[in-house]
């Protein structure tokens, strides 16, 4: 025993030293004598990007270590370095949160997706259909993609455990990942989704508009693709092993449904919130106050007398350190905005794009450095950090700024390791998938979903004349 804890405590000492060796290399490799601050800003950020992959730390540690860094070394404020607070994305996933605590308290959730499983659910086709439908329905009224992805986990794993599946069968990895396709490709075509609504907040004072309803319209032939493309991948791949458990997969479902039994009172209560909170957001053209504080007030009224649906405890359940991430990540990009990065950046990849010259060819780059950003960067960092840049090459090659920074984003999107996207974690977490099916399944789909983005560029988005 002594022995296997010296042996990891040599491994975990080897990753310390790995991560602080990658950091003074890049910074080395980037090193500029006339701009000690920047040089400061590379080798601290390197290093906890280098510490997440190793994950030496928690994640919201590791952040906040990274923004003390930033303060104490000068590199920012106090007020800069702690900014992300002050942006509305913490405060919409905090309230996302607690409207996935109450639907999963009250049973709302499971019951919309078990009814959909019901209902439609007959042969592996319609299961897809079903997950992607319960997807499009609880991706609308929970802005949170963790959260409608553990509902989703929850349903499909239990359905593989009551169905008795082998761990390593095709069966259980293509409920697994019709669940995980079901939760994340409608909850990216969502305001807020947290890349996308921090991507546009970043380039808002570029004077690109949007709103929920015009990023969800702007966004739905691409992910219509995108669902074709993922659930093809799944149908070739297992969809005649679970033919064979297809009827026992709906006896499940609607077993778990009769145990619910009829809607209560605090379901229906709810549910009224939930659609209220949705309306204020859509509705930001009627009463042009900014959709997210509509939305985060009908939330918190859940914990008045009017609805006496949230407590105390419920907020013990929010997951705050993600929070702290999530506000941590956003204040990398802003940094490195007022550091001047986001414009070298933008100068670095502009000569490479004037080569273009067409919006589909731009796009598919702008996809492409969204996939590589996300082996170094989580999707949250690399948003507030390479958004501004995408849309500054846009602006110079005379393009529009949203086909591009969609195409970016979209790439934030795809994996191939779990541990670049928390939903992936969390679907792989399940235990039901094997990580040489989600390497394999997921580098299919990412070389075919790029053919997506450049058919959505050549004629999607033209025809709506974005």
């Amino acid at each position: 025993m002594s022995a296997l804890v010296l042996s990891l405590r040599k491994s975990r000492l080897l990753s310390w030293l790995i991560c602080f060796a990658v950091a003074g290399t890049a910074t080395l490799l980037l090193y500029d004598p006339a701009q000690p601050k920047v040089n400061l800003y590379w080798f601290g950020t390197i290093l906890a990007i280098s510490m997440f992959a190793a994950s030496l730390l928690p994640n919201f540690a590791t952040v906040v270590l990274l923004l003390m860094y930033y303060v104490i070394t000068g590199v920012a404020s106090p007020e800069m370095a702690f900014s992300g607070w002050t942006a509305p994305v913490p405060w919409l996933s905090m309230c996302g949160m607690l409207l996935g605590v109450l639907m999963d308290k009250c049973n709302l959730a499971s019951r919309i997706a078990l009814i959909l499983l019901t209902r439609i659910g007959k042969t592996p086709l319609r299961l897809y259909a079903a997950f992607l439908l319960a997807g499009l329905v609880l991706a609308a009224i929970i802005p949170d993609v963790i959260t409608v992805m553990i509902i989703f986990m929850t349903i499909a794993q239990g359905m593989c455990t009551s169905l008795k599946l082998d761990k390593n069968s095709r069966s259980s990895a293509v409920i697994i990942l019709a669940a995980f396709f079901g939760a994340a490709i409608p909850s990216a075509m969502y305001l807020p989704n947290n890349t996308g609504i921090i991507g546009l907040l970043m380039v808002k004072d570029m004077g690109v508009p949007f709103t929920w309803l015009s990023f969800a319209f702007e966004n739905m032939g691409f992910q219509a693709m995108h669902a074709i493309i993922a659930y093809g991948i799944l149908h070739l791949f297992g969809s005649r092993e679970l033919a064979v458990h297809i009827s026992r997969c709906q006896a499940v479902a609607a077993a778990e449904l009769q145990k619910l039994g009829t809607m209560s009172r605090n379901e229906k209560k709810t549910l009224l919130l939930t659609v209220a909170a949705l309306i204020g957001f859509i509705s930001e053209p009627l009463h042009h106050i900014p959709g997210y504080y509509v939305f985060c007030a009908v939330v918190l009224l859940g914990f008045t007398p009017l609805f006496q649906l949230l407590s105390g405890e419920d907020i013990e359940k929010v997951q705050f350190s993600i929070l702290f991430f999530i506000a941590g990540c956003m204040a990398i990009g802003i940094i490195a905005g007022s550091l001047g990065i986001p414009a070298w950046l933008s100068g670095k990849l502009l000569p490479i794009l004037q080569e273009i010259q067409s919006l589909p060819l731009a796009s598919l780059f702008a996809y492409w450095v969204g996939v590589l950003s996300n082996l170094v960067l989580t999707p949250v960092a690399a948003a507030t950090s390479l958004s501004m840049p995408m849309a500054e090459i846009a602006t110079s090659l005379g393009m529009p700024i949203k086909p591009v920074l969609y195409s970016f984003l979209y790439g934030l999107d795809q994996f191939f390791l779990p541990y670049e996207l928390a939903p992936a974690l969390i679907m792989f977490a399940t235990g039901y998938v094997r990580i040489r099916y989600v390497l394999v399944l997921m580098t299919i789909r990412m070389l075919l979903v790029s053919l997506a983005v450049l058919a959505t560029a050549m004629f999607v988005w033209p025809a709506m004349n974005i």
